[in-house]
């Protein structure tokens, strides 16, 4: 049994893309000692990069793998005894590669499927590392920029006409009369586009970029800059482009083209490290499989820009998945908040302000898991904003 929550350490990760000073303002922190960009704080038990409880100096991971029920709940089994989320802070200069996330029996048919190929998890050619979907949800702290979700037929026809060539209008023409079958179908087309017919269109679409004030190709222009030949850099004609404010939101789920440009903010997604690339990256890219886990239908791609509905003191979320759910707790010397509601496991991140509860202080940037056997107790705070997670697996 504990008698008190289990405040964390947490670990940085050093991608190329990541910012180098935006997280440790948002923690409050000096900067570590590196010149490597820190692109994201990993907070939760996720074997790459786990939390470690502060009091014993043991990762998360081991803590729960020896304690599931303790930590988790009396349905630890039904989540395989590992904490379902992984919490970030990430922060990003410049855009991450394209990509797309399986649904839960595509991984778990991918993931049987490549095993029994012989291929594992370490090998070059994998996608899929584990048996789980990885629907996700950004918040932005800081104005974050992203594109995601096909555009309706009629707004990517019109945004490929800007790019006033022949190919493309043809396209155009075909997807604003046709279905999902037909963006299907130029997406494909895309995706295997190389060679001297790639560098073509690229060189011919960066020279309208440059003499255009439109957001799309003004985007396009960038990732050329970025990333050169590459057919991911068409994407911002095709994807729909949001730019969030702090304080909103969009939800990501099973099969939704993504790629995240730039900015900071709060990522929450189930346990998984499934991913399909669709360019932008050095790394494998399967089109063939990318092309049958992504979705096309316009209901797929509906991604709503969440401000959050308002219960009292607290900001809930829409997350349509178990695995996770996501809330913003708002105290000040009024709102007080009780913690353990979910009779689960419970993790807490300040974002703004300090918290007090079970006689220790928790600061900004600081983190903390509250165990489903811990008592609940009262969290306490003056213009203090807490980020709550638990699951409703």
């Amino acid at each position: 049994m504990f008698s008190k929550p289990l405040r964390l350490n947490n670990q940085f990760q050093n991608y190329d893309w990541g910012t180098y000073n935006d997280i440790p303002a948002i923690l409050g922190i000096d900067k570590p000692d590196t010149d490597l960009p820190l692109a994201e704080l990993w907070v939760g038990a996720h074997p790459n990069a786990p939390s470690m409880v502060a009091d014993s100096g043991q990762s998360l991971n081991e803590l729960i793998r020896q304690q599931p029920k303790l930590i988790l709940g009396a349905h630890a089994a039904s989540m395989d005894n590992t904490l379902p989320y992984l919490f970030k802070i990430l922060s990003a200069r410049k855009a991450l590669s394209i990509q797309v996330h399986p649904s839960k029996a595509q991984a778990q048919s991918g993931f049987k499927k490549e095993r029994a190929a012989g291929i594992t998890a370490q090998s070059q050619n994998c996608n899929y590392k584990d048996d789980n979907h990885k629907p996700e949800l950004i918040y932005a702290l800081t104005p974050f920029y992203a594109m995601a979700g096909f555009r309706t037929n009629e707004a990517l026809a019109e945004s490929l006409l800007t790019l006033q060539h022949p190919d493309f209008d043809k396209w155009a023409f075909r997807i604003k009369s046709g279905s999902a079958q037909d963006i299907e179908a130029f997406y494909h087309w895309l995706l295997y586009l190389d060679g001297e017919l790639l560098t073509d269109y690229v060189g011919y679409a960066v020279q309208i970029a440059q003499q255009s004030d439109d957001n799309a190709l003004s985007w396009l222009y960038q990732l050329y800059q970025l990333y050169g030949v590459d057919s991911g850099i068409f994407f911002p004609l095709i994807l729909n482009l949001f730019e969030l404010s702090p304080g909103q939101a969009i939800f990501l789920g099973a099969g939704c083209p993504h790629a995240y440009l730039k900015g900071t903010g709060i990522e929450i997604m189930a346990n998984s490290d499934n991913v399909l690339r669709g360019g932008l990256t050095q790394k494998y890219m399967d089109r063939a499989e990318l092309v049958k886990v992504t979705q096309y239908t316009s209901q797929a791609n509906q991604i709503e820009v969440q401000q959050g509905r308002v219960e009292k003191n607290v900001r809930i979320f829409d997350i349509p998945c178990p695995d996770f759910q996501f809330e913003l707790l708002m105290l000040n010397e009024e709102n007080e908040y009780l913690t353990g509601s979910s009779e689960g496991v419970e993790l807490y991140f300040v974002v703004e302000g300090q918290v007090a509860v079970s006689g220790e202080i928790f600061a900004q940037g600081e983190s903390f898991l509250w165990p489903a056997s811990l008592e609940p107790q009262t969290l306490t705070g003056t213009n203090t904003k807490v980020a709550r997670v638990y699951t409703c697996l």
